[in-house]
């Protein structure tokens, strides 16, 4: 699913205009603008992601500063280089296309620009960003009541209610939960990221495109976890009767009230927060009803917990990507089929066709919204711009990835890159480039490596067989997934110090993408296993079963052990229905 929400140039430049307004009763030299909502969710839809407001730009993250004498500088990292520039009004929005963490790069603008006053929105934040900010310049926050004075945004609600999962579908009980991330009746969690509320809570919402949580703030203790909730959401009658949730119905404006009444009750003494994941404004509120002292720093938070998945989860995880395999796979199969008959098939028919895959294996919905592009547009790393008016021809590769929900809201993701029609010989340079790119799949996706190694270190293992032949890619090697398809505590990436872990469940996913001609990406989902014969040592077992295309390998340039383990997954495939 993707928002159809739209602005025009014109209502973009008046936006922009607006906020300038506010800048200079303010006397500030910029603005900053994150992606994120109130509860700094992943994927805010666009009607919500005030960064829209001021750029057009649609990718699912960046960060903005709109500069008082200037155009607006929209930072995006390498999986947005090329939509960027497509979406953005040059007049008034400039590209800044980072090799290091958009927010990072921003950070070193503040110092750069020589900006000495910069504003901020004190609700869609992150409180340990904002304090980095500060080391930079002067800030001042600003609330969102005081930025709609000037510039209208929309507010949506989700009409879905908050619904209680059933334990086959998501594991432990919330109290064990509970028990497990907490040893003292005085101490708790206090957490807005919303996949966190629905992992502790076991409950979802699907309350936001493309995401299965509800939106709630939540104070996780030892023995109960309560939930602060918009009163107009509705509630199930079987969430409800949960003892061990406490749904406090909640508008925004009285949480802190609402907060403080809490702990008069509980008399918490001990608070453990990530400050990367509470706005500025929430951390504040937190302080005050807390005190500063009560508050204990702790990176990665309930993610700690989340991210290590139990047996229960990894089955219904596991049963998850069956279903979602056999969706990609008679997608790509019904675009083949349809190519060869001679039917005009475009970008826009093939995400709609994927979306009835996707219902057809019982999917409640899409985890991001599904990129397809063909031809060139295969380049396009985060594509998301899928038109009627780009038909498909029989010498085309397309790049498909694409994700859904399933009974336990747990999401998957899997990418394949074909050949529009299988019998058409492929351009030597894109069967090149396909077999670069398996070869880097593959070989890390059979590794073997030391417990705790860091994600750097496996991200080599990709990139090597891809650096050999001259060619790199700008994005991770992998990302955690879990009831979000982005979660923290998991990362193969060139920079990543995170340390693998028996129990996460990850993305790898390599690529090559050469603008004007096209890309390939190649994506499977594994879990972190412990070896069965080394001590000390993990690999991992594969949850995705779609086939590769033969007449784009070359084979030459597979070893003995890469071809070993091609055969052994196309077998499994092959047993699995899905092998082309």
């Amino acid at each position: 699913m993707k928002s159809s929400f739209k602005l025009t140039k014109a209502e973009i430049k008046s936006n922009i205009e607006a906020l300038k307004k506010m800048m200079k009763t303010q006397k500030l030299e910029a603005f900053y603008v994150s992606s994120f909502d109130a509860n700094l969710s992943e994927y805010t839809p666009l009607e919500d992601c005030h960064r829209f407001y001021f750029t057009g730009f649609t990718g699912s993250t960046a960060d903005i500063l709109v500069m008082a004498d200037d155009k607006v500088r929209l930072y995006v990292d390498g999986r947005y280089f090329e939509q960027a520039d497509l979406e953005i009004d040059k007049k008034e929005v400039e590209v800044v296309k980072c090799q290091a963490s958009p927010g990072m790069e921003l950070l070193n603008d503040l110092k750069n620009l020589k900006l000495k006053k910069v504003g901020c929105e004190t609700e869609r934040t992150p409180y340990q960003y904002y304090l980095k900010m500060q080391k930079a310049c002067q800030v001042e926050l600003v609330s969102t009541s005081e930025i709609e004075k000037y510039v209208r945004f929309k507010h949506i609600l989700s009409q879905n209610p908050v619904e209680f999962i059933p334990k086959k579908f998501r594991g432990a009980d919330t109290k064990d939960k509970c028990k497990r991330v907490l040893d003292h009746s005085k101490h708790a969690y206090f957490t807005t990221a919303i996949d966190n509320v629905s992992w502790i809570s076991n409950c979802r919402g699907y309350h936001l495109i493309n995401l299965s949580s509800f939106v709630a703030k939540a104070i996780v203790t030892k023995e109960r976890v309560y939930l602060f909730i918009q009163p107009e959401i509705k509630i199930s009658d079987e969430a409800l009767k949960q003892k061990e949730l406490e749904f406090i119905p909640t508008p925004e404006a009285m949480f802190e009230k609402n907060l403080k009444k809490l702990q008069s009750t509980l008399k918490l003494q001990l608070v453990k927060v990530d400050s990367s994941l509470l706005s500025t404004a929430d951390y504040k509120i937190a302080e005050n009803v807390f005190g500063p002292s009560s508050l204990l720093e702790e990176a990665g938070g309930l993610y700690n917990y989340q991210s290590i998945k139990e047996a229960d989860e990894l089955k219904e995880i596991t049963r998850s990507f069956e279903n979602s395999s056999r969706a990609v796979f008679n997608t790509i199969k019904w675009v083949k089929e349809s190519i060869a008959a001679g039917e005009k098939v475009s970008e826009a028919d093939i995400r709609s066709q994927t979306q009835t895959q996707y219902e057809k294996t019982g999917s409640r919905g899409h985890s991001f919204s599904t990129i397809v592009g063909v031809g060139p547009n295969s380049s396009i790393i985060h594509y998301s711009a899928a038109s009627p008016d780009v038909i498909a021809k029989k010498s085309d590769f397309i790049l498909l990835d694409s994700g859904g929900y399933y009974d336990g809201g747990f999401s998957t993701d899997t990418t394949r890159t074909f050949l529009a029609d299988s019998k058409t010989k492929a351009d030597p340079k894109f069967i090149e480039i396909y077999t670069l790119v398996l070869k880097g799949l593959l070989r890390l996706q059979n590794s073997v490596f030391p417990e705790n190694a860091p994600g750097a270190v496996l991200d080599g293992f990709a990139r090597q067989p891809i650096f050999q032949q001259g060619y790199n890619y700008n994005h991770g090697t992998g990302h955690g997934v879990g009831l979000h398809v982005h979660e923290p505590c998991v990362r193969i990436a060139p920079t990543s110090q995170i340390p693998m872990r028996a129990g996460q469940v990850v993305s790898i996913e390599p690529g090559i993408y050469i603008p004007g001609f096209g890309g390939v990406r190649l994506e499977n989902i594994a879990v972190v296993e412990k070896h069965p014969k080394h001590k000390g040592f993990l690999c991992f077992r594969n949850l995705v079963w779609v086939g590769f295309e033969k007449n784009l390998i070359d084979n030459s340039l597979l070893n003995p052990e890469e071809k070993a383990w091609l055969k052994e997954y196309e077998e499994s495939c092959q047993k699995f229905g899905t092998q082309f």
